[in-house]
């Protein structure tokens, strides 16, 4: 589940990461002594990426999942769709790739369109994961990515 984080907590997960990002240097450095500065910068620029792609991750997340508390109604046939599950959506970055779990709803009358609302920090879909068509009787789900 993605529930959303307060700002402390968005802070202390950040901060817990970059630890263990520098300690995971710290060992690395310890198993390669005689590394160069460029193998040493390489290792840390790799490191920099997951730490900042997991930063993304949890300022976006942690701020708003896309879960409604009240259920969207369904494009096609207007019935209240049903939260299925959080579902993640990996975007590539150019600071490092992020996992973001997004609510995912389906419509359980029709089985004709899945919603997962939000999304506009990623710019992608004019700005919102919003609607995608899914054929009748197919299981529920995004096949792919949603972008």
């Amino acid at each position: 589940m993605a529930p959303t984080k307060s700002r402390s907590q968005r802070k202390a997960a950040f901060l817990q990461a970059a630890n263990e990002m520098y300690e995971r240097l710290e060992a690395w450095y310890d198993a390669h002594p005689a590394a160069t500065f460029e193998e040493l910068e390489q290792e840390v620029r790799q490191q920099r990426r997951e730490l900042m792609g997991g930063a993304l991750a949890t300022l976006i997340v942690g701020r708003d999942s896309g879960y409604q508390p009240s259920a969207p109604p369904c494009r096609e046939c207007g019935q209240p769709m049903t939260f299925e599950a959080y579902r993640p959506w990996t975007v590539k970055g150019l600071e490092g790739d992020s996992v973001l779990e997004r609510a995912y709803y389906g419509c359980p009358a029709c089985a004709g369109a899945a919603f997962s609302p939000s999304g506009s920090e990623t710019g992608f879909a004019g700005g919102s994961l919003e609607w995608r068509g899914r054929p009748r009787g197919d299981a529920p789900g995004l096949a792919g990515q949603v972008f």
